[in-house]
């Protein structure tokens, strides 16, 4: 195996993780040819969950003591080197016991534990199965991030040469790296993460700062499909999508990818394979834009809700659209659709930060008479595919009628609709843009 061969990358999920005999077929099966081969892995499936609910309930020292026990049960016959991880991670949930609330790096070192211990076990999985792996903390290794703690983005220019010095020593030995998805270091030295799912982007970046052949994200059981199957039954598999696609499905709330996941792949290049473990015939490959394809996919996205304020004098008051983002944005809104018309804007936005939103907006609706009607409860559906403005004339009546709000890009349309009415819309856009384009 050289060390200066491009390497194929393997990430698994939670989930696939489960059985450490599958992901050793999936190394060796890389590896063929000689192939460096860098593995990527998620906490166990689980674990996430029980430290973000230990985060949350920082007082809580008999669950922080649960969720030690359990994290301890979830990794048999872990290593010796890795047993720290459960030592320090007593030693930071007390620290959360003791210390001030809302300590977001704080957080992030606990959340972190999940990975640490996650690459520990799987290492020694795959050395004991003649596969000699070492595990690798993504912090350490120098994956650099900016500060953004919980929903850090990771820094590319200034990851690189540590990045590849410190996964080369490693193939030199002939050993597998098993590298924490998830988080890194940021610039202030402390552990970041990069959000739930983080550990698809921490794998496509680590492939960007590796000009690795492919990046390949192995689930056990997701796969990419044309609609979420729990709301459209026969959602078909995509076999092929854009870097743009994949991002905007990504955006709007297929869970398969995290959102940052297509950006150092689309920019260094790098072929993306999402598959499942399970079903080897579900896979999709993410390349650049063919004009010959024609893929459509539909998302949902909700709870949402929308608030229509009406302007007087729509159009002759130049700047009140960026007035509106202006003051959303200076107390942290999130904006997550804008629909105008000539005397209306609505928005979009998440159920929590309504409240927040219409105090934000206060001003505006004292001083420009502005009239404020909602929330209403909503959701987001959406169409994507390249060149999908093609499809405008196809909508079913179902989706026009019920339309609140309607946004169009080359490769998304939305609909904000009524909440009870999403299922039914999700469905009959499937069979107008995807079932009766089969035929």
């Amino acid at each position: 195996m050289s060390r200066d061969a491009p390497p194929v990358v393997l990430k698994f999920g939670g989930a696939s993780l489960g059985d450490p005999t599958a992901v050793g077929r999936e190394v060796d099966a890389a590896a063929s040819g000689r192939t460096p081969v860098v593995v990527v892995a998620s906490a166990r499936e689980g674990v996430t969950d029980l430290l973000a609910d230990a985060v949350a309930h920082p007082r809580a020292r008999a669950r922080h003591r649960d969720v030690h026990a359990l994290l301890t049960a979830m990794h048999p016959e872990l290593p010796r080197a890795s047993h720290r991880h459960l030592e320090r991670l007593a030693e930071l949930f007390d620290a959360l016991e003791r210390g001030p609330t809302g300590d977001a790096a704080l957080a992030d070192r606990i959340l972190s534990v999940g990975e640490r211990l996650a690459v520990g076990w799987l290492a020694a999985r795959l050395t004991e199965s003649g596969r000699p792996a070492t595990p690798v903390e993504a912090d350490h290794l120098g994956l650099i991030t900016d500060n953004t703690y919980g929903a850090s983005c990771i820094l590319f220019d200034r990851s690189r040469p540590l990045v590849r010095a410190g996964l080369r020593r490693v193939m030199a030995r002939g050993q597998v790296p098993v590298v924490t998805g998830y988080f890194g270091r940021s610039l202030e030295g402390r552990v970041a993460t990069l959000g739930r799912g983080g550990s698809d982007y921490a794998a496509a970046a680590l492939g960007a700062l590796l000009d690795a052949r492919r990046v390949e994200l192995i689930k056990r059981h997701v796969a990419v499909l044309s609609a979420d199957p729990t709301e459209v039954p026969n959602a078909r598999p995509i076999p092929e999508l854009s870097y743009e696609e994949a991002e905007e499905l990504a955006q709007f709330g297929a869970r398969v990818l995290h959102p940052l996941t297509i950006e150092p792949a689309r920019a260094y290049g790098v072929v993306l394979r999402v598959r499942s473990l399970e079903d080897p015939s579900a896979v999709t490959t993410i390349t650049g834009a063919d004009p010959g394809r024609r893929n459509r996919a539909l998302t949902v996205l909700r709870p949402l809700r929308l608030l229509r304020l009406r302007v007087p004098g729509g159009r002759q008051r130049p700047g009140i659209v960026a007035e509106v983002a202006q003051r959303l944005s200076r107390e942290g809104v999130n904006l997550v659709q804008l629909y105008t018309s000539s005397a209306l804007l609505c928005l979009v936005l998440e159920p929590g930060q309504v409240l927040a939103g219409i105090r934000a907006l206060a001003p505006v609706t004292r001083e420009a008479a502005v009239m404020v009607d909602g929330p209403f409860r909503v959701a987001l559906v959406t169409a994507i595919g390249d060149g999908v403005l093609a499809d405008l004339d196809r909508l079913p009546r179902v989706a026009v009628e019920s339309a609140e709000g309607f946004s169009a890009t080359p490769r998304a349309l939305s609909l904000a609709v009524p909440e009870g009415r999403a299922s039914a819309v999700v469905r009959a856009l499937h069979r107008a843009l995807v079932e009766e384009a089969e035929r």
